[in-house]
């Protein structure tokens, strides 16, 4: 069952074009009747894929401008999930800021989130904790380290390496006041765009509670965010002593899971992050 078949089980499809971009799953604009959508189909994959990333975008619709939920299934070979389309324009990346800090001063009572789900195509561990340092180096990193393995991307020095951070961030983080806020999860520049109206538009999220410093991490890790959006971030909810120094130990989380899901490319990155440590 391919996107032709899918768009005839909703009775859509008028006009489809893809859309690039994506690097997970195939994407395209639908229009019908005047209306246009956005469609995602991933084979492969049940329902649940896309489900989590239903439930990450209900988490964060209530804080700032995401796409509407309208339809998901499975089809014989994979599943698919409906959005409502936005156009794009342009805007202020003070105003994407300003949003992401909106959405970090929604808190929990724990870390982690109701259920697991996904980063790309990698799962995503969220059993719920009251420890940030345990919950981080449990369900973040030594999930994507196992994973590492299970892949042939890793290796005895980066074994060696890693076991020292892990020791590091243990005797350093354990008495300090970590606050469960809400993530977006895979905050990369790819994942945040203007509606015509220069509204922030949050998609493709893999949300948790976790702590914020995550998101600013990630924004800086591959490019696309001027220095207006963190000087803007500052302002509206400025980040605690020591976040440059913690930067790159959640950044590592996000190298490992490109290096678990494009390969040895990013292996480079992080051998040079856990060697500084």
């Amino acid at each position: 069952m391919g996107v032709a078949d899918i768009l005839s089980k909703l009775n859509l499809g008028e006009k489809v074009l893809p859309v690039a971009g994506g690097d997970v799953n195939q994407t395209f604009r639908v229009e019908d009747g005047g209306k246009k959508y956005f469609l995602k189909y991933h084979p492969g994959v049940d329902q649940h894929f896309f489900q989590a990333e239903i439930h990450g975008l209900q988490e964060l619709a209530p804080f700032v401008r995401v796409p509407q939920f309208i339809d998901c299934g499975e089809t014989e070979d994979g599943a698919y999930l409906l959005l409502e389309w936005i156009e794009s324009g342009t805007g202020d990346q003070r105003k994407i800021a300003e949003a992401l800090a909106q959405i970090h001063r929604q808190t929990a009572p724990e870390f982690g989130f109701h259920e697991d789900n996904f980063i790309g195509i990698l799962p995503q561990v969220n059993a719920q904790t009251k420890s940030w340092p345990k919950f981080y180096l449990t369900c973040r990193l030594d999930v994507q380290v196992e994973l590492a393995k299970l892949h042939n991307v890793w290796n005895a020095e980066r074994e060696e390496h890693f076991l020292r951070l892990k020791e590091t961030i243990w005797q350093q983080w354990q008495d300090l006041e970590f606050t469960p806020s809400l993530l977006h999860g895979d905050f990369w520049s790819g994942n945040i765009y203007f509606s015509e109206q220069g509204e922030p538009v949050f998609v493709d999220p893999a949300v948790s509670y976790g702590h914020r410093e995550m998101d600013i991490a990630m924004s800086q890790l591959f490019g696309g965010f001027r220095p207006e959006f963190l000087e803007a971030y500052h302002q509206a909810f400025p980040l605690e002593n020591g976040w440059q120094k913690r930067m790159p130990i959640y950044q590592l989380y996000y190298l490992l899971v490109h290096l678990n899901q494009f390969g040895e490319g990013y292996g480079d990155q992080v051998d040079q992050l856990l060697k500084d440590f």
